[in-house]
């Protein structure tokens, strides 16, 4: 009996505690104390924070810095804004750019070609803030940045670059996936920030600061070196704390959104699946040699049955992913053996397996789409699905070459269907109002008349780049040896 009223007292205290810390939180929230500032840590800081746009001489205009011209395209805008301007700052890696090609043909351009036509009285200003191989903690700190430019509009297109540099990121954020939940969990309450600036206001400083390990300014992509592909390996790639220190990034961004009072919109970019092989497939750790063998012989007899006899195939491709679920090629290769019988959805699945057990991940797993989906709707923020979107384009309902020009990138055409589809959705959320009823049609008009106009050099470019980005999928980076990143 007092061993039971002990255990109600303590049970008791317990839930005081928690309701305490609940009405604190609360009070946090109601008064806007414990916002998260630009400043606030967390395990991905840069050695030095330099801004993406400065002033130009005659103070006129904001510009892409020159210092930043390797990984982002020139990109401008007013320092003054007018009074009926609205500005959008579109956040994100290649794709946003617009790469092979650059912003011209992005889909940041044909949103303000088709903005135009929506509502023509209103001064529309999309401001291109793509870096080549930027992943969500190189986008958070040029979204904190942007808030400084009155922006009327954030959107947020990210997930593809999460492992560019998972080898030098992870030996620098903490692999410790346990300390990275709890962080991801606090990260989210204003009173743990509270709490986190009260202590830096108040704590002694130490004569002397050791300076913490931090991330390389730039882009340090394994790919642009030498020996980058051979460095990807399963075990380096700690992809379960990558995803959650992308949820917490997206999370920030968000915070910092808000905190602006600036609407935010994410896009969740598309994948090459049906046309794009892994880019390096790895037996499991405990595949023995003879299973090894077994599996690379089942695909070579699958790849010489498949034209004659699918249904065999099949069935050797399905021995080999039960043999090993965790080699990438032979998920692919049954995609394309189940695509001979017209088992389309089973080889949506297959494409999407290969994918995501690519020890290269190049494209967004989709480990880090969910996590991408569960932030926006645990924060009511609207979210494009990408994939979704530019389905009705492709062969089959799976994303391929028809609608991408590589791995990721999407078509001159997808760019503009993108385009199309962000202005429905900032008009079903009432960010704008569509003056023109027939500003599809019309905009698709001007798609073609910018097109047109674009000079010859312009394409040649980027089919150029185009073979250089294939190349350099292929770990065929002409960079310094990357012996240093080995694990």
């Amino acid at each position: 009996m007092l061993g039971n009223q002990k255990w109600k007292r303590q049970t008791a205290a317990v839930c005081l505690g928690l309701s305490v810390f609940l009405v604190f939180e609360a009070l946090c929230r109601l008064a806007g104390w414990g916002i998260e500032s630009s400043a606030a840590g967390d395990f991905s800081e840069f050695n030095a924070a330099r801004p993406l746009f400065r002033i130009s001489d005659d103070q006129q205009t904001w510009q892409v810095a020159a210092n930043r011209r390797r990984y982002f395209a020139k990109e401008s805008f007013p320092a003054i804004k007018g009074q009926h301007e609205f500005r959008i700052f579109v956040f994100g890696g290649s794709t946003v750019q617009g790469r092979p090609f650059s912003i011209p043909t992005s889909f940041t351009t044909f949103l303000k070609i088709a903005l135009r036509q929506a509502n023509p009285k209103i001064d529309w200003q999309v401001v291109n803030c793509g870096g080549i191989s930027y992943a969500s903690y190189r986008v958070l700190p040029i979204v904190r940045e942007c808030l400084r430019y009155k922006p009327d509009l954030y959107i947020v297109c990210t997930g593809h670059n999460e492992f560019l540099e998972c080898v030098s990121y992870n030996n620098i954020k903490s692999p410790n996936s346990t300390l990275a939940t709890c962080f991801s969990a606090l990260n989210k309450l204003q009173s743990f920030h509270l709490a986190e600036q009260t202590w830096e206001h108040f704590r002694a400083r130490p004569a002397t600061v050791v300076p913490a390990p931090s991330m390389p300014e730039e882009v340090e992509a394994m790919l642009d070196h030498q020996g980058g592909l051979d460095a990807y390996r399963r075990s380096a790639l700690h992809a379960d704390h990558v995803n959650i220190e992308f949820g917490c990034n997206l999370q920030k961004m968000i915070s910092a959104a808000g905190a602006g009072n600036v609407p935010i919109m994410f896009i969740s970019p598309p994948s090459n699946l049906r046309d794009c092989p892994p880019f390096k497939s790895e037996f499991h750790s405990s595949t023995n040699l003879h299973t090894q063998q077994a599996v690379t012989g089942k695909i070579k007899n699958a790849s010489n049955s498949m034209s004659l006899d699918p249904p065999t195939a099949i069935q050797l491709l399905q021995s080999a992913v039960q043999d090993d679920p965790e080699f990438a090629f032979a998920w692919y290769q049954l995609g394309h053996a189940l695509l001979a019988l017209n088992r389309d959805h089973e080889a949506a699945n297959a494409f999407a397996q290969a994918r995501d057990k690519d020890v290269c991940p190049l494209r967004m797993t989709s480990q880090l789409k969910t996590t991408l989906q569960a932030v926006a709707r645990e924060n009511n923020i609207k979210l494009l699905d990408a994939d979704a979107l530019l389905l009705d384009k492709a062969r089959n309902g799976i994303i391929g070459d028809a609608v991408l020009v590589d791995h990721v990138h999407p078509s001159f055409k997808s760019h503009q269907n993108i385009a199309i589809a962000v202005i429905d959705a900032m008009a079903s959320t009432q960010w704008i109002q569509i003056k023109n009823t027939g500003w599809k049609d019309a905009a698709r008009s001007d798609f073609d008349n910018h097109l047109q106009s674009l000079d010859n050099m312009y394409f040649l470019s980027g089919r150029r780049t185009l073979d250089t980005l294939r190349l350099w999928t292929q770990g065929r980076g002409d960079g310094p040896v990357l012996d240093s990143f080995r694990q």
